[in-house]
Formats: C-alpha cells, sequence, structure tokens
C-alpha cells in the first residue's frame, strides 16, 4: 500500500508541473490574443499524454538528473506537448506536418545524388 501511495504522488507531481506548463503557455497564448479563451480540455488532455510518457522514462530520468532538473523537464514538456497538440490537432495540420518530412526528406536524398 505504501508503493502504491508513492507512486500516486510521484504522478501527481509530474502530473502537476506538466499542467503548470501547459497552461502557462496557453496564458501566454490568450494575453497575446493569440487564442480568444483558455482551451482547459486541451490542457488537461496533453499534460495527462505527457506525464504518462516521463512517468513511463522517470526511473532512467531520475538515474541521470536529480529533482531538480526533472521538474524543469516537466514543466517544459507541459509546455511543448500543449504546442504540439494545439499546432496540430486537425488532419489537415498532421497531413501538412507529413508532407514537410517528406519533402525534407526528399531533398535531403536529392542533395546525395
Amino acid at each position: 500500500m505504501d508503493i502504491l501511495l508513492t507512486e500516486c504522488s510521484f504522478f501527481i507531481f509530474i502530473y502537476l508541473f506538466c499542467f503548470l506548463g501547459a497552461l502557462s503557455k496557453d496564458l501566454v497564448d490568450t494575453f497575446l490574443e493569440k487564442a480568444e479563451d483558455i482551451l482547459i480540455l486541451k490542457i488537461i488532455i496533453s499534460s495527462l499524454a505527457v506525464t504518462i510518457l516521463l512517468y513511463g522514462f522517470s526511473d532512467r530520468l531520475l538515474n541521470t538528473l536529480s529533482f531538480k532538473p526533472f521538474t524543469a523537464l516537466c514543466y517544459t514538456m507541459g509546455l511543448i506537448s500543449f504546442e504540439v497538440l494545439v499546432k496540430y490537432s486537425s488532419m489537415k495540420n498532421i497531413g501538412g506536418l507529413v508532407e514537410e518530412v517528406y519533402r525534407i526528406k526528399w531533398d535531403k536524398n536529392k542533395d546525395k545524388g
């Protein structure tokens, strides 16, 4: 029971800082009038997705990082995950990203030949 409580509190710790990162990015976008309102559902979803990812890699990350850089990493990943979710939230945007990646790859191969 003690292990479950420790792991749950650690997951909540990661989620809190990812949530704060995503929230701060959304607040900046709102204040700079890039967005009309606060997108709380996208904040929650992006924070949860990156929290699961960071929690899965937390053993390896904490072997190389102490808690302060890990906390900064959680916050930064919250910022990045929110930006990615907002920017690529439709299939049209994802298709454009795929086309851009293929174009870059094709141009790189074209330069070699």
